[in-house]
């Protein structure tokens, strides 16, 4: 998909120019079209390290590049310490959307990656030319980590690999495990999470403790609920250690708070929370804030670290359920004060409750989520259009509109702010998720209620699920949003509403929600490909509006004498929010 593709180039393009500016093979000058085809390569690497491994900084990702003479098929590598995986990259970036998309890799470009001959130590290639430098200083990793049995070795693709079958993959890299980031993973797994700053999952988070003045550091106790049993520890821990570890996941440790990390900015509490650790010297903090209750996979508590008076306390697949708040102020003072000799943050404390299954399960019921967030969050409200952010219903109909049409559906207000404030994405292909709601209940016949109805309302539980039933049924919902967008952007090309009236009469001023209805409850066959249904949908926009004058005057004529209609005036502006709408809208184009 074009647009896909052109998010990818803005995205190695930013990524390309992190590198100092002596680095010139990532700068080329601006005519050499082949320096730059080899940049953007390049970058197309160093976003892999950035969004699945979480280097963050362009130095420690471009040391890891081996790409160029002489580097026996490796591309670049990672050593995943923590869970002990050593992974091989070879990658090959196209300089089309096309190819990109169609081309795949052959026998050819596989059997050059020797993965037995490097990671066996040989300091040779198997044409007897010397390993490059940066070849042999992964070697040197390699024989530097004392368990090296304990790793799994994987081969990572950084392209399509079609031609081949798994028997003929692992045949040609001497049978290592492998994994495919083929084009649709550069999309789904690299674009997307890039776009809403929830790359870098972090598998475990590691928080230092002082166990100064603490006669029992932690409070652990097990619960039984409606929804299974549960571990609760509660401990106080040093405010920096959350502001260094929500500084650097942030939205990945929030995908179960209702609230994303720009939204929590917004927040007026977020200077009380802020005065009551900058303005106090003492540990105050730890008795006058409420805490963040988080839910982790498994907790490791430790007291003997080697050094005196710290523990460690690992998390292993952290959410932040409460208190995201709290976590954001504390990471914006980390990042105020980062490299100064000294943060307020220093010396206080916050409590932690973590909440932990008992049983391994690998999904936690959304209802007891919702339950500790609806419960805990009460101090400030959450909007009930991001109470119903996190439903499973919402979470698959923004992948499967990502998936199929690249388009970024909104479920949590300013999801997307980083990705258009750094140029990543085109705010034009994300999807408000009012005007998603309303078009796909004006869409189903109604109008008027769309066209007046508050978010409060229409994103309260019961009002939601009546118009959006069917997750399966996204393609034609995202098509409903595609009429009202396109006429959106009809609206915006007319620089005084005189003229929008003179073409369409009030079409494009008041009556977009009922052109919306107009075209579904004729049940138009939607043409579902990507590349047919935006064409499908501008043209059924401009054959509603080619009409809608008559309409109107249809309208004028069978109301009139109403409160809406007089021989006096108009008022087409009120009638359009009224239910009498939807009836009009049937009679006329179902005749």
């Amino acid at each position: 998909m074009s647009h896909q593709y052109q998010m990818l180039i803005k995205i190695l393009d930013r990524l390309r120019l992190e590198a100092p500016s002596s680095y010139k093979s990532y700068r080329p000058s601006g005519k050499d079209k082949d320096g730059l085809a080899k940049a953007r390569s390049l970058a197309f690497i160093h976003l892999l390290l950035k969004v699945k491994f979480g280097l963050t900084e362009f130095m420690s990702r471009h040391q890891r590049i081996t790409d160029g003479p002489y580097d026996g098929g490796l591309d670049a590598y990672f050593i995943d310490e923590e869970q002990k995986r050593l992974f091989l990259i070879q990658s090959k970036f196209r300089i089309t959307s096309v190819n990109f998309e169609s081309k795949s890799m052959n026998a050819e470009d596989l059997i050059r990656m020797e993965v037995a001959r490097i990671t066996k130590g040989y300091e040779k290639d198997s044409s007897g030319a010397h390993f490059n430098e940066k070849v042999r200083a992964f070697q040197e990793q390699m024989r530097e980590i004392r368990d090296i049995a304990k790793y799994d070795y994987i081969v990572l693709f950084l392209g399509n690999v079609y031609k081949l079958n798994d028997q003929q993959i692992r045949r040609l890299i001497d049978n290592s495990y492998y994994e495919i980031y083929d084009f649709k993973a550069a999309y789904e797994k690299l674009i997307f999470p890039l776009a809403t700053g929830t790359y870098y999952d972090p598998e475990e988070i590691i928080i230092s403790l002082q166990l100064t003045h603490k006669e029992r550091p932690r409070l652990k106790q097990n619960v039984d609920t409606d929804f299974g049993k549960f571990t609760v520890t509660a401990i106080f821990v040093p405010t920096y250690e959350v502001g260094r570890v929500m500084a650097k996941y942030r939205n990945a440790i929030l995908r179960y708070n209702p609230r994303n990390f720009l939204s929590l900015k917004k927040k007026s509490v977020n200077e009380n929370i802020r005065k009551s650790i900058t303005d106090l010297q003492n540990n105050n903090f730890a008795l006058l804030n409420n805490g963040i209750t988080i839910l982790s996979d498994n907790v490791k508590f430790s007291e003997s670290t080697g050094k005196q008076d710290e523990g460690q306390l690992i998390l292993t697949k952290p959410q932040i359920l409460n208190g995201g708040q709290t976590a954001y102020t504390l990471s914006s003072i980390y990042d105020e004060f980062r490299g100064k000799p000294a943060t307020p943050l220093k010396g206080k404390e916050v409590l932690l409750k973590i909440i932990t299954p008992i049983q391994e399960t690998d999904l936690v019921d959304t209802r007891f989520i919702d339950l500790i967030s609806n419960a805990t969050n009460q101090q400030n409200e959450v909007s009930e259009a991001d109470r119903r952010s996190n439903h499973d219903f919402q979470i698959s109909l923004q992948k499967r509109i990502y998936q199929d049409y690249g388009y970024f559906y909104e479920r949590k207000s300013g999801e997307f702010h980083d990705g258009i404030l750094e140029g990543l994405i085109d705010k034009n292909l994300v999807i408000n998720r009012l005007t998603f709601i309303k078009s796909y209940w004006a869409y189903s016949g109604e109008p008027a209620a769309a066209r007046r109805t508050s978010e409060k309302f229409l994103f309260r539980e019961d009002t939601f699920f009546k118009i959006l039933q069917d997750v399966n049924r996204y393609y034609e919902m995202f098509f409903a949003y595609l009429l009202f967008h396109e006429m959106e952007k009809m609206d915006n090309d007319f620089k005084k509403k005189s003229d929008s009236f003179d073409r369409y009469s009030y079409g494009l001023l008041y009556g977009k929600w009922a052109i919306v209805a107009s075209i579904g409850i004729t049940h138009p066959t939607i043409k579902r490909q990507a590349k047919e249904i935006f064409n499908q949908a501008s043209e059924l926009v401009n054959q509603r509006l080619s009409m809608w004058k008559d309409f109107d005057s249809f309208v004028l004529k069978k109301r009139n004498d109403t409160k809406y209609f007089t021989n006096e005036r108009s008022n087409y502006e009120l009638y359009y929010k009224v239910n009498m709408l939807d009836e009009d809208v049937r009679e006329y184009f179902l005749k």
